[in-house]
């Protein structure tokens, strides 16, 4: 079931650091986050998402694959340089997090048409390609520690980073983000960026600040709990039952969506909406969810009452949560 040609095929002894031994390090890296979101995006159904069969009005599954290959040497420098920090050749506070975010989300829409496709998995995953980096300079081959590493990386986050993360989010065109937290610049304001450096808030204070309503931000603070605890999990004891990966992360995220509302479905459709998604989504996992041929029915059919026009019941929070799961689970020696 579990290869061991996975990524722990492209571990190394690190011997001293050198440049080659860091890079190839880092390139496996790469590849299993690239690999996490392709798979993430391919799975079919899950409910409410772009897929093959459902593509939303100006954004194909073509332009979620095309952001998830082209991001891949954006992702293999931070986790290069995560590698840097672990060994002590870069401070971890000068690892550069939203300098990362703001490259890849460029990067991403230079080539394809279909808009923003990936702002949050990769507001996930540029932490955790770092914090990977860092963990694999400790010689270590699993995932324990990860969200640890992730959280302490944030906390020491600066406020470039955070303006990093601001610059990202005007790029990407993220929409429905709403008023926010007070004491927040809004990333609209022409004047964000000023307010950022005048008040030193850096892009801890920033996550920190938009946690108690955005299940991504709260990530990244709390060391990835849903992720670790909960996205993870559902993948590995899926995956031993059926042996089939569209299945275990069909599962996965219907777990994942059930756990909690999606914010943003919430935001776009307010929270009594979304918290009526993750009850349906429960009655789904309560018939096995992709794991029965009852369930999959009934997730075919939850995929249908989610589709409308604006895409208002579209689980995009839970997409981005099944994508840092799927890292996590290649990260620690699964192939497909």
């Amino acid at each position: 079931m579990f290869s061991n040609l996975t990524y722990n095929h492209y571990h190394l002894t690190l011997g001293g650091g050198t440049l080659k031994g860091l890079r190839e390090e880092a390139e496996g890296i790469s590849l299993v986050a690239q690999l996490a979101i392709i798979l993430e995006v391919s799975a079919y159904p899950k409910p409410g998402n772009v897929s093959r069969l459902h593509p939303f009005k100006d954004t194909s599954l073509d332009h979620f694959l095309a952001g998830g290959i082209v991001v891949g040497p954006i992702l293999r420098r931070a986790a290069l340089k995560g590698l840097k920090a672990g060994l002590g050749k870069v401070p971890i506070e000068r690892i550069g997090l939203g300098s990362y975010l703001v490259q890849a989300v460029r990067v991403s829409l230079a080539w394809h048409s279909g808009g923003n496709t990936n702002f949050g998995t990769l507001l996930l995953l540029v932490p955790m390609t770092a914090a990977a980096g860092f963990l694999r300079a400790s010689e270590k081959t699993g995932v324990e520690g990860l969200g640890e590493i992730v959280k302490r990386m944030v906390k020491k986050s600066t406020v470039e980073d955070a303006i990093g993360l601001y610059q990202a989010v005007r790029i990407a065109g993220v929409g429905g983000l709403g008023k926010p937290p007070r004491g927040l610049p809004d990333a609209s304001d022409p004047q964000a960026l000023k307010r950022l450096r005048k008040r030193n808030l850096t892009l801890h204070k920033i996550l920190k600040g938009c946690a108690s309503y955005d299940a991504l931000c709260r990530e990244l603070v709390e060391a990835l709990p849903l992720t670790l605890k909960l996205g993870y999990p559902t993948l590995l004891e899926a995956y031993q039952k059926t042996e089939d990966i569209n299945r275990a992360v069909v599962q996965a995220y219907l777990r994942l969506l059930a756990s909690q509302p999606d914010t943003l479905i919430a935001r776009k459709a307010g929270l009594k909406e979304a918290e009526k998604v993750s009850g349906m989504a429960l009655k789904v996992l309560k018939l096995g969810g992709a794991l029965t041929q009852k369930g999959l029915k009934e997730t075919e059919r939850l995929n249908e009452r989610l589709r409308t026009p604006d895409n208002r019941f579209n689980p995009g929070a839970t997409a981005d949560l099944t994508a840092a799961s799927l890292f996590t689970f290649l990260l620690a020696g699964f192939k497909p």
